[in-house]
């Protein structure tokens, strides 16, 4: 299992989307009458008077959601070593719900961009969705890497 790279990758993602996106704030938001840092589970006053934008619980979580749904399905699929069609089955929802929070990052990014009248200067969390989906993509070309030796193996038996 350690051995093939598709482990790495699949480990690697799911630390990029279950860990370090809570760590980095995804943009900042500075204008005249706002001061504001966007953050994977909120939007954060950076300004002592009232913010202008808000946003909501369930949108504001809705993104914690989705990282923490990629990371623990990056680990499920690292769990699959010993099945590799269930594997590549399974990276392929990581990428529907992978590509469904990279949208909802940039849709959130404009909302809040245009609620606050003031352009978004996007920071390093930013791109963990998007790193996230690229180790994704990687690990399954390493897996279906392996199925193609297994199965040129298997006509040579």
């Amino acid at each position: 299992m350690i051995q093939r790279i598709q482990t790495l990758y699949l480990f690697l993602a799911a630390i990029v989307s279950g860990l370090l996106v809570f760590f980095f704030p995804v943009a900042s938001f500075y204008g005249d009458i706002a001061a504001l840092e966007l953050w994977m589970t909120g939007l954060k006053n950076l300004a002592p008077v009232e913010s202008p934008v808000q946003l909501q619980p369930v949108i504001a979580y809705f993104g914690t959601f989705l990282a923490l749904v990629v990371a623990i399905q990056s680990i499920i699929i690292l769990l699959q070593y010993k099945n590799r069609s269930r594997q590549l089955k399974l990276i392929r929802i990581a990428w529907l719900a992978n590509m469904v929070w990279v949208v909802y990052v940039f849709v959130v990014c404009n909302l809040v961009a245009r609620g606050a009248g003031v352009a978004a200067e996007y920071k390093t969390g930013i791109f963990f969705p998007v790193i996230s989906l690229v180790l994704l993509v990687l690990a399954q070309r390493g897996i279906q890497s392996d199925e193609r030796k297994v199965r040129a193996a298997d006509r040579l038996r």
